[in-house]
């Protein structure tokens, strides 16, 4: 009876499940038939906002399907990743995020999720440089030694800018300090926008960012760029020298941007979207846009970037807490 009782509930179980695989097989094969959307976890205006407009309006005329941005800024992008993490896994919800998707995770405590075994990286959309900026009409410094020894001369009035609590630039702005033992005060905005505001406005004296946000700005004489990450400079600021050029190692680690979508989802629909993806980041009018921006263009296979992102997950977990952040 037992055996007879354990025979019907593991077929009723094989049923469910093949029920199950040929539910998302025939999802995969529909899809997309409605409208989709990235979600962005910055204010609108910057970096993050510009690249997943332009990704957006790509997938748009690839799918055939209306392509939205949706902003939701906020607690160094977790607000936006936890939308994406609970959303049906059906691949009409993305997530463009960046490295914060990773480091927020030993900045807090707990997290309403995993952002290893909830998410789905898919594939990178861009690479990119930071620069150190800081606004002309605040700080006179036109190097990076300028730069050090009016901050470690008056301290308090060389506040840094970043995207969030723990992001890239918050991090780089941290290790800055530490290499230069100065004692510079960490300021974290709701992403590019904002902290570009308070580098204009003089509420700080200097940011991490990427270029799309800071060249009008530079363009502008408003902004000046004093270094920037990587090993070597930057073909869009070739005049700006590395971190490393002016005696500092250790910087050259850059960014990206990349899209996620809720974990379970069917595989065939990540292949789909890594796939149509990887055909735009080869169109030349996208690497023309991205370039201008300051950006070089992704295209990482799946499981090139999920590999990535884990690597990530404990390099930058490493620095989190040799530099004791932590986020309530």
């Amino acid at each position: 009876m037992a055996l007879q009782r354990h025979r019907r509930l593991l077929g009723r179980w094989f049923a469910v499940t093949l029920a199950a695989l040929a539910l998302g097989s025939a999802q995969a094969q529909d899809y997309p038939n409605r409208p989709l959307r990235i979600v962005v976890p910055f204010a609108p205006g910057g970096g993050g906002d510009v690249l997943g407009r332009l990704v957006a309006q790509k997938l748009s005329e690839q799918l055939k399907q209306p392509v939205v941005v949706d902003n939701k800024p906020g607690a160094s992008t977790v607000i936006g990743t936890d939308l994406v993490a609970k959303a049906a896994p059906d691949g009409y919800t993305m997530l463009l995020n960046v490295p914060l998707i990773v480091q927020t995770a030993s900045l807090f405590a707990k997290l309403p999720y995993d952002p290893l075994n909830d998410l789905v990286a898919v594939t990178d959309l861009v690479t990119s440089a930071v620069w150190l900026a800081v606004g002309t009409e605040k700080v006179s410094a036109r190097n990076l030694k300028e730069y050090v020894e009016a901050a470690r001369a008056n301290p308090k009035d060389y506040s840094y800018a970043s995207i969030g609590a723990g992001s890239s630039g918050h991090l780089l702005g941290y290790a800055l300090n530490e290499a230069n033992g100065l004692n510079t005060i960490h300021v974290p905005y709701k992403g590019s926008a904002p902290a570009m505001t308070a580098l204009l406005g003089g509420e700080v004296a200097s940011v991490f960012l990427d270029f799309v946000t800071l060249k009008s700005q530079v363009a502008a004489g408003k902004v000046r760029l004093l270094a920037v990450t990587g090993t070597q400079r930057s073909p869009v600021t070739p005049q700006v020298p590395t971190l490393a050029e002016q005696g500092l190692p250790g910087f050259e680690a850059g960014t990206w941007a990349g899209l996620f979508l809720p974990a379970k989802t069917p595989p065939e629909i990540v292949q789909r979207l890594e796939a149509e993806v990887r055909r735009i980041v080869v169109q030349p009018d996208y690497i023309a846009r991205i370039r201008e921006l300051g950006y070089e263009p992704g295209g990482s296979s799946h499981t090139q970037f999920t590999a990535q992102v884990r690597n990530e997950h404990a390099r930058w977990g490493a620095l989190i807490r040799k530099a004791g952040v932590k986020l309530e």
